[in-house]
C-alpha cells in the first residue's frame, strides 16, 4: 500500500474506529503500560546464626520490571526479581518471582504488593562482606509494597523507559512488607549451627510507570495518542522505521496504521 492509499484509508477509517476509552484507574494505567524502571536506593543488611555481621547495602543502578502475569490470574503485573541485579557483589544469580496483588485502589491511588519465593536447594558461592562462603541456600524470599500516585507527564526520570511516565511507586509499609530474605546452611553442611539468615532491612526505593507504550500506538513516546503519532506512522509507511513500527514486525504497515487508530484519542 502508497503512503497516499494509507492517508486515504486512514481519513475514511478515522471517524469510526476512534477508540476513547474509558477512565481508567492507576492500576489499569500501571498495568497498560507494560513495564516499569525500579531502583534500590539503599539499606542495611543483618545476616544472624551459623554466621553474624550486619552492614550497609548501597544503591543500586536502575533497572527494568516487564510486567507478566505469571500465576495466569489475568492481572499483568508480576515480575522477576533478579538477585543479581539488586545485589550484583552477593554472587546469587537466582530469580524470584513476584505476584502482584492490590491491596488497595482508590482509581487514583493505589496500594500494591509483590510477593514471592524461590527454593533452589542449591550449593553456591555467596559473597559475605568480601567473604566468599559456600552457602546451601534453601529459601530466596522477596517482598515489595508501593504506593501508586500519578505524577505529571515526564521522560521516565530514570532514564529506563523509552515512552514517557505518569505513575510513580514508592514504597509504603516499611520492613514489614518490604523484604528480601536469604536462608540457607553455610559451608553446605545441614546442622543448626550453620543455618543462616541474611535479610535487607531498612530499605528504600522508587520506581516509574504508566504512559502509553509503542505497542498501543504512541510512537512519539508522549501520554497521548494523536495526529502527531498518525503522521509520523504514515511518513514512514512501508518503511522499516522501528520507531513507527508498533508491533516490532520489521515494517510500517497496516497493522501498524490500524493500532494507533483503534487507540486514537487515548491519553494518560
Amino acid at each position: 500500500m502508497s503512503r497516499k492509499v494509507a492517508l486515504v484509508s486512514a481519513i475514511a477509517l478515522f471517524g469510526v474506529v476512534v477508540n476513547f476509552g474509558h477512565a481508567q484507574t492507576v492500576v489499569e494505567e500501571l498495568e497498560r503500560g507494560g513495564a516499569v524502571s525500579w531502583r534500590f536506593l539503599g539499606g542495611n543488611y543483618v545476616i544472624s546464626g551459623g554466621i553474624t555481621t550486619s552492614g550497609t547495602v548501597s544503591p543500586g543502578s536502575p533497572i527494568t520490571f516487564p510486567f507478566q502475569d505469571l500465576n495466569n490470574d489475568g492481572l499483568a503485573l508480576d515480575i522477576l526479581l533478579r538477585i543479581q541485579d539488586l545485589i550484583p557483589d552477593l554472587g546469587v544469580n537466582r530469580d524470584i518471582p513476584l505476584i502482584a496483588q492490590v491491596i488497595s485502589n482508590a482509581g487514583s491511588s493505589a496500594v500494591i504488593q509483590w510477593t514471592g519465593a524461590d527454593n533452589p536447594n542449591e550449593c553456591i558461592q555467596v559473597d559475605f562482606d568480601g567473604t566468599v562462603i559456600n552457602v546451601l541456600i534453601t529459601e530466596l524470599f522477596g517482598q515489595l509494597r508501593g504506593l501508586v500516585e500519578r505524577i505529571p507527564c515526564q521522560p521516565d526520570p530514570l532514564g529506563r523507559l523509552p515512552h514517557n511516565t505518569h505513575l510513580r511507586v514508592t514504597m509504603t509499609g516499611g520492613n514489614a512488607f518490604n523484604v528480601l530474605r536469604l536462608r540457607g546452611y553455610i559451608f553446605c553442611v545441614q546442622t543448626g549451627q550453620a543455618f543462616t539468615t541474611a535479610e535487607i532491612v531498612d530499605g528504600n526505593w522508587i520506581s516509574y510507570g504508566g504512559g502509553l507504550p509503542k505497542s498501543l500506538g504512541n510512537v512519539n513516546g508522549d501520554c497521548t495518542i494523536d495526529d502527531a503519532d498518525l503522521l509520523q506512522v504514515l511518513f514512514n509507511f512501508g518503511s522499516s522505521d522501528s520507531a513507527s513500527d508498533t508491533n516490532s514486525d520489521g515494517t510500517v504497515d497496516d497493522a501498524d496504521l490500524l493500532t494507533v487508530l483503534f487507540n486514537f484519542g487515548a491519553s494518560v
